[in-house]
């Protein structure tokens, strides 16, 4: 559904029909690694990811901002714990950008856990084209625990 709004968008605005292709590409593979990661299947996770992914996430910490970093694998894992809800990550009004074969989306983002928003930001995706195909490489993100809203 989200791809459709930003085609529509696309087409209003003249975009050329590569580009977006193209955007479309992208967001498809954004929605199919969250729809994976809602289903916590790993299997599904890594087809959309390349082996090097990282996920850089910040969070408040004792003395400010902290930064983790997970391998793509440890982020699997951790949302796919079976004694944990599964984690519905939507985003909306996401601004694509493409150059060649790198991309980047910014897009507002909500986490839910058993339809309840639990805290929501900002995410930055930066995909690469690798074998014709759109994988994500980085995954960072903001983090507010407050001033979330309703689950969209």
């Amino acid at each position: 559904m989200r791809a459709l709004c930003v085609l529509a968008g696309l087409a209003l605005t003249g975009a050329p029909a590569a580009a977006q292709s193209a955007q479309a590409e992208v967001l498809g593979t954004i929605d199919a690694f969250l729809a994976a990661m809602r289903a916590k299947d790993t299997a599904a996770m890594a087809q959309h990811t390349d082996t090097l992914t990282r996920l850089t996430l910040l969070r408040p910490g004792p003395n400010g901002t902290r930064v983790v970093v997970l391998r793509g694998s440890e982020f699997f894992q951790a949302v796919a714990r079976p004694d944990q809800p599964a984690i519905d990550e939507p985003i909306r009004k996401p601004v694509v950008q493409i150059d060649g074969d790198l991309a980047t989306v910014w897009a507002e983002y909500q986490v839910r856990r058993d339809g309840k928003v639990t805290h929501c930001g900002y995410d930055a995706f930066h995909l690469a084209r690798l074998g014709g195909k759109w994988k994500i490489l980085n995954v960072s993100d903001t983090y507010r625990s407050s001033g979330c809203g309703e689950p969209w």
